[in-house]
């Protein structure tokens, strides 16, 4: 009976290498450790454009956290999709919801770029919304159908794989 709690305990987590170790890490502390390297990695370009714009820190804090918006929802989302993974969920659900995360996450960036552009008075608001709109119908079902076409191309490779078994000794 602890040997079946602690195998569902540990197939809620995630395998990461360190140090040559695996260990398992929680959605938390996948954030806690991902978050903040993401932040400082977007902090340079944000710095870059604010001397060369000539803006000042409180111009580009609603930008900055806008674009830090869609890793906040793609990292749960990837935590979310390697636990199914991990439990054995089919192929094609596992491969139609990396198609909807990379959906959600292209209209998310693109949400964050046109915010950018407004509120930097780089573009106008009636520009910026008829841009948003053709962008969100060309990128929402491109990143769908290449996302759902490369998870399904692994995950059912992965699968048959599994279901032939070691391949025989010569």
């Amino acid at each position: 009976m602890q040997q079946e709690v602690q195998q569902s305990y540990v197939t809620r987590y995630l395998t990461a290498q360190q140090f040559g170790r695996t260990m398992r890490l929680s959605l938390w502390a996948w954030l806690f450790w991902g978050l903040p390297i993401y932040l400082v990695l977007e902090l340079g370009p944000f710095l870059i454009i604010g001397y060369g714009l000539k803006k000042t820190v409180g111009e580009l804090v609603g930008p900055y956290l806008a674009f830090a918006v869609p890793a906040v929802i793609l990292m749960p989302l990837v935590w979310w999709l390697r636990v199914w993974e991990e439990q054995g969920t089919s192929p094609k659900r596992l491969a139609r919801g990396w198609g909807l995360s990379m959906a959600l996450f292209g209209v998310a960036v693109a949400v964050a770029v046109f915010y950018f552009g407004v509120e930097l008075h780089l573009v106008g608001w009636g520009d910026a919304i008829v841009s948003f709109v053709v962008c969100v119908f060309l990128s929402v079902p491109i990143g769908y159908f290449m996302s759902y076409h490369m998870a399904i191309t692994r995950f059912s490779s992965r699968s048959s794989a599994k279901i032939a078994g070691p391949p025989p000794e010569p």
